[in-house]
């Protein structure tokens, strides 16, 4: 359950990111150029994916904490998203060896 509210946290938010002018377009996962294309679609489609991540978080840890380890959770997302996208290092091979260790993880250590 961890490990999806994280990744939806990610895409949320990487999202936003592909959508900023600020951002060089670097291509690695294949939705940047549909981020460009559809400037609005994809701002409320990471507007919808927050709000599930909300509320997961909220539904698995409570209002309060949940909550508060939602936006703990958001600002490390959105940290590590800045720092490694102008890397390159936000690939399929990269996210999937780390979500699938994650998962690993959370489903038989915890």
């Amino acid at each position: 359950m961890v490990t999806l509210i994280v990744a939806l946290s990610f895409m949320a938010f990487y999202l936003l990111y592909s959508t900023s002018k600020k951002m060089a377009a670097v291509g690695d996962l294949g939705l940047e150029k549909w981020c460009t294309a559809h400037k609005k679609a994809s701002r409320w489609v990471s507007l919808v994916l927050m709000i599930l991540s909300l509320g997961l978080s909220c539904h698995f840890w409570g209002l309060g904490s949940g909550t508060f380890t939602f936006f703990i959770l958001l600002m490390t997302v959105a940290s590590l998203i800045i720092l490694l996208a102008p890397l390159r290092l936000l690939n399929h091979r990269f996210l999937g060896l780390l979500f699938s260790v994650a998962l690993f993880f959370e489903t038989f250590l915890f």
